[in-house]
């Protein structure tokens, strides 16, 4: 009897238990139990984005106004426009060829909360790019995951991809290259499962990602050639003519995928999209943007830089141990690979390997070679950054596979976060100014020598900096209109939104001074007495305030 009624409650209990899950509070709880237990694991990756979160919000409103901030708003605001009615709204020059993946959310979000003020306009599109850009460190992270296996590693490679230092300060201001740089890693993550999944809704996936890159920077072709490319070696191995036409079909709907999100995203393909797409490859590829720039002691224009420009500006500003792993990690894809070719290529993790050695050196290679117009350092090639800190943790993992002991691996992993510990340090002690980042391989102790060796800042981030002097030192200039300044007096009065109210007030009418950015020929008036503020990285000048 006793036997009976154990039994009998134990239905019971399993019967309330089923009624609990199937109703809907109950599978809320389950699902959410589900949930927190899948995010477990990555507490550590939540955690630091926390803090990057938390440090981005605290800091984002000391970056300056640049260049081309206004002009990146205005092809959104156009946009608009044509959206509106208005056929001839589009943007002119070769700004048309541009898309507005993410510019025009930007402008709908000013426009959700009814934003008409310049500084809060300016200073949300800076928070939100930075956010963005965190959004790319979680894929970082989710990649790494994938391919490695280990969470340390894959927190290794989030760490790193988010602290470039130059890329750092382009996260608030660079509102083309860094969400470029975030869909990169976003669609290198999709390559990697699509690849894995082999399903056509993963490559279909995967080339609405590759697409809106393209839209944001054509060098997003790197990855229209280079993944149809992996996934038609699969061809020469398939052992049918039914797994043959699988992979025709993936390539196929990657393509036609990429090809309609490029042209759904540009309106000015709509009218002829083939011959508008020839027209903004030939322009873009051939950039007709013309500067001139000091490297290595000597003015080039961006036409007729040397062959060695790109690699020895990537490898003077960037940390020297993320340099050193990325190299490595590289090296070992490529060596596995001559080792054992057919591996290489149906071995789909070792495959990603050489993807991500093809992102960064193809496009290095096609700029020597082809002397492609960039300039800015490496800013239009930033994107290279999320290939390279990827290679830089696969070899971290290859150096931890050969250690024997759990000791010796923490030590390596500890040598790591030193690294990155140094690269943090580095920033700090540079803030705001770290898209002037350069490694110890270049003179950074001679006062000045720098200046004369290479080009310090662009973009004129500094002028905020040296607005908000001369507001805290208002009484230094005499009361009189303003004059003429180096950068005209439209680029002062745009860095001069982002200034509190009280500060752009205490400047309006009293604003006689020179702001002068240091260019190779320009040094006589850096001992001039009538300096009366200067902005300094690593004791070189980026920027003199000269009263009159």
């Amino acid at each position: 009897m006793a036997a009976v009624d154990i039994i009998g409650a134990c239905e019971i209990m399993k019967m309330r238990r089923a009624m609990t899950l199937s109703s809907p509070s109950g599978l809320a709880d389950d699902a959410g139990a589900k949930f927190l237990r899948a995010l477990a694991p990555h507490w550590g990756a939540l955690l630091a984005l926390a803090l990057f979160m938390v440090v981005g919000l605290a800091i984002f409103d000391h970056y300056g106004f640049t260049d081309d901030e206004a002009e990146q708003r205005k092809k959104a605001v156009a946009t608009i426009e044509f959206f509106r009615g208005d056929p001839d709204a589009l943007p002119r020059g070769h700004n048309k060829f541009y898309g507005v993946a993410f510019e025009l959310p930007l402008l709908l979000i000013e426009q959700a909360f009814d934003l008409d003020d310049n500084r809060a306009i300016y200073l949300i599109r800076h928070l939100l790019t930075h956010l963005f850009s965190l959004v790319g460190g979680l894929f970082a992270y989710l990649l790494a995951a994938r391919l490695f296996g280990a969470r340390f590693l894959a927190l290794f490679a989030m760490a790193l991809f988010l602290m470039h230092p130059r890329l750092y300060a382009h996260s608030f201001t660079g509102s083309i290259d860094a969400p470029f740089l975030v869909m990169f890693i976003v669609a290198l993550y999709l390559a990697h499962r699509a690849f894995r999944r082999d399903t056509l809704l993963a490559f279909v996936l995967l080339g609405v990602g590759v697409g809106v890159a393209v839209n944001l920077r054509i060098m997003g072709v790197v990855l229209l050639a280079a993944i149809p490319a992996l996934r038609a070696l699969d061809i020469a191995f398939a052992p049918s003519w039914r797994e043959r036409k699988r992979v025709i079909l993936a390539i196929g709907a990657f393509a036609l995928a990429s090809l309609l999100t490029v042209y759904t995203l540009l309106p000015y393909l709509w009218a002829d999209p083939l011959g508008r797409a020839v027209e903004g490859w030939t322009t873009l590829s051939d950039h007709p943007q013309l500067v001139i720039e000091l490297f290595r002691g000597t003015l080039y224009s961006s036409m007729d830089f040397p062959a060695e420009y790109l690699p020895v500006w990537f490898a003077i500003t960037t940390p020297p141990f993320a340099l050193l792993l990325g190299l490595i990690g590289a090296a070992l894809i490529l060596l596995r690979a001559l080792k054992a070719p057919r591996e290489a290529l149906r071995n789909t993790r070792l495959r990603f390997g050489l993807l991500l050695a093809a992102c960064f050196a193809l496009p290095i290679l096609a700029v020597m070679l082809l002397n492609a117009n960039i300039y800015n350092a490496w800013r239009q090639m930033h994107f290279l950054w999320a290939p390279f800190s990827l290679l830089a943790a696969w070899a971290l993992h290859g150096f931890a596979g050969t250690l024997s002991t759990r000791r010796l691996r923490a030590a390596l992993y500890g040598a790591a976060g030193a690294g990155l510990a140094t690269t943090l340090a580095s920033m700090a002690l540079i803030h705001p100014n770290q898209q002037v980042f350069f490694n110890f391989s270049v003179d950074r102790v001679t006062p000045e020598r720098l200046r004369w060796q290479y080009e310090m800042d662009y973009w004129r981030h500094p002028m905020l900096q040296a607005l908000l002097w001369l507001s805290d030192n208002a009484e230094l200039s005499p009361d009189r209109p303003a004059e003429a300044v180096q950068y005209t007096r439209l680029m002062t009065a745009e860095s001069a939104w982002l200034l509190p109210d009280a500060a752009r007030a205490r400047l309006v009418g009293n604003m006689s001074f020179n702001l002068l950015e240091p260019k190779a020929g320009q040094g006589a008036w850096v001992r001039s007495a009538r300096a009366l503020h200067r902005v300094r990285v690593y004791d070189n000048i980026i920027l003199t305030i000269e009263g009159k």
